[in-house]
């Protein structure tokens, strides 16, 4: 492994990806607080780990058990990847092209990244919107099946947008779903929006009945890690996600 190289180390192995989750802390954690939740919910296998020199030298500890950060989950059809610690700016672009690379070779037939998209009036919602953006008219058809509204202007920045763009080169499928979140508080009701698009676009049957009641509980767990989230997001420019692109006509 090269000194810039981000690899995922099997544990337990994996003979083939259908669809694979990508939750890491970014806006209102929306993505990490959704796909741990999914993980726990049905109960999926921890299967691997993320390893390099270019990610934060970092042991969690789960029941005086020490595992890293960055992991990988399995059950049937889905696999998850999340995180308990940001992305440093200088990981972002190896690893999109590790996770991009690993799934390609587990003939993966969906990419789904979930994020949050700042929205100033997030107050003022009751239920927050998921839009996405995929990669092939196909993906953009399930959006539809889904009931999920096409983002349609705008930017993406960060992990997902790399992984979007390795996508593209690669031609593996990708969705990124972005539900209307805070930008620098934990929001697990965006979660919630989540998981139930993703109930609909994968029919997974998740009860987010849980993920509402421990909403507080949630927000007050993970106020450091959103601390730590805000000064990753500045490096990678993510307050461009709030403005409108140059159109050229």
């Amino acid at each position: 492994m090269k000194v810039d190289d981000v690899v995922i180390i099997e544990t337990s192995p994996i003979e083939r990806v259908k669809y694979c989750l990508v939750g890491l802390p970014d806006v209102g954690l929306v993505g990490a607080i959704s796909v741990s939740y999914i993980v726990k919910s049905l109960n999926m296998l921890e299967t691997g780990y993320l390893e390099s020199d270019l990610l934060p030298p970092v042991m969690v500890v789960h029941n005086g058990d020490p595992k890293t950060p960055f992991r990988v989950y399995n059950k049937g059809d889905l696999t998850a990847i999340t995180s308990e610690v940001p992305v440093n700016r200088n990981a972002v672009d190896p690893m999109a092209r590790c996770i991009v690379d690993w799934i390609k070779s587990k003939n993966v037939e969906l990419l789904i990244s979930i994020s949050g998209i700042a929205v100033q009036n997030r107050l003022e919602i009751e239920a927050p919107m998921v839009y996405g953006v995929g990669t092939s008219p196909h993906v953009r058809e399930l959006f539809k099946k889904a009931d999920v509204k096409t983002f349609e202007e705008g930017f993406i920045a960060g992990l997902h947008a790399v992984i979007a763009k390795e996508c593209l080169k690669k031609n593996v499928p990708n969705a990124i779903l972005l539900a209307q979140s805070h930008l620098q508080y934990p929001d697990p009701g965006a979660a919630v929006s989540s998981v139930n698009a993703l109930n609909k676009l994968l029919d997974l049957k998740v009860d987010v009945k849980r993920l509402t009641d421990q909403a507080e509980e949630i927000r007050i767990k993970t106020r450091e890690l959103m601390h730590r989230t805000q000064r990753s997001m500045q490096q990678m420019q993510k307050g461009q996600e709030q403005e409108m692109p140059m159109m050229y006509t």
